[in-house]
């Protein structure tokens, strides 16, 4: 079960992707964010708040999951745009990719979780493909910073820390709806946190068709988030989030028959596809 819905949320999560791409045609990476997370904030709360056991709400539940929602997705997204705006895609997703080695690492040392010789092997399969997928064409790389390349790093490291805080927190609850309720409201608190303080308002662009695009890239989101926290109560770090990392076949897919006049499948995008698929397949057959 946990891995048919992991496997369901990085469906979803790559569908999501492509609705982002038409709507940054419009709208800035702040908008992106925050129609995101507003609508999903809107959409999880109004279908599984009625669902949740709210009596299991204790004060360290509460606390665990809505760090877990402040840094994932939140951060990780922040971190990672910050990335992509100074180095590139080409260099910013191979290293955003090594979320589930972080995940992993952290999972055995805090949780106990047993990583056996398949679930790593798996898990580099996975993350070789995502990173093959990732890349452009060295060419069209341009000069950087090093560290500039932190963002990324530490988009992955607290990306592969948000899930064993989640993994953590429902040592606490048993209710998946009212861990996704949590979870949300943390992104939600978080970003309008970053919005007033910081006044990233004024980086919002109000238009009908990133509002609209973004929008409906928030409802998929929100499928996808909820069939995680479903795959995350049933199942190992170590095994759900190296099957979310697939997300990147899922998007390739999807631009493949949705955006041909934006970009081909080319050699490193059938590589990649076959290496994870070939991780998935070691991940869940043995």
């Amino acid at each position: 079960m946990a891995t048919l819905t992991a496997l369901a949320a990085a469906f979803f999560f790559g569908s999501a992707h492509i609705l982002v791409r038409y709507g940054m045609r419009t709208g800035s990476t702040t908008t992106a964010i925050t129609f995101n997370i507003i609508t999903m904030g809107t959409v999880l709360l109004a279908v599984m708040g009625p669902w949740a056991e709210w009596t299991q709400a204790s004060v360290p539940a509460v606390g665990w999951f809505m760090l877990a929602g402040a840094v994932a997705p939140l951060t990780t997204q922040f971190l990672f745009y910050a990335a992509i705006s100074r180095v590139g895609v080409a260099r910013a997703s191979p290293l955003r990719n090594t979320s589930p080695l972080f995940a992993g690492v952290v999972a055995v040392a805090w949780l106990g979780e047993q990583w056996t010789l398949p679930l790593a092997g798996g898990t580099v399969l996975i993350i070789l493909g995502a990173t093959i997928l990732g890349m452009r064409d060295a060419r069209a790389l341009t000069a950087f910073r090093k560290r500039d390349l932190l963002f990324a790093i530490a988009a992955s490291i607290l990306g592969g820390i948000a899930s064993p805080i989640r993994k953590f927190g429902y040592s606490m609850i048993t209710s998946v709806p009212l861990a996704v309720c949590l979870t949300i409201m943390g992104s939600v608190g978080g970003l309008l946190v970053y919005l007033t303080a910081a006044r990233g308002y004024r980086d919002v662009n109000l238009n009908r068709g990133a509002v609209m695009w973004f929008g409906l890239s928030g409802m998929v989101t929100s499928c996808g988030i909820t069939s995680y926290m479903l795959a995350l109560s049933r199942g190992d770090v170590v095994l759900v989030d190296p099957l979310i990392a697939t997300t990147p076949l899922f998007s390739v897919a999807f631009t493949h028959l949705l955006l041909k006049d934006q970009e081909r499948v080319t050699s490193k995008a059938v590589i990649g596809a076959l290496l994870i698929c070939a991780g998935g397949v070691v991940l869940t057959a043995f």
